[in-house]
């Protein structure tokens, strides 16, 4: 299997799997969820920790490009 890239504004996106992308360190990867309008939700790991879930795949991408600058602004 070939690995996608995808050029974002800050870290690049490499699909790793169906629902499993990589940024900058970081698993991003897609569940069933029932609590969703869409019935499915992205999932923020890093090593053994969940550190952020939500709907979509560009959240999830723009949470790990924010948090690598050091968080929202305040």
């Amino acid at each position: 299997m070939t690995a996608q890239l995808v050029e974002t504004a800050g870290p690049d996106l490499v699909r790793v799997d169906l629902g499993w992308w990589k940024c900058a360190g970081y698993d991003l990867v897609q569940v069933v969820s029932p609590r969703t309008t869409l019935g499915t939700a992205w999932i923020v790991w890093h090593g053994d920790h969940v550190l952020y879930t939500t709907d979509t795949l560009p959240h999830a991408g723009g949470w790990v490009a924010d948090h690598l600058i050091g968080g929202e602004t305040r």
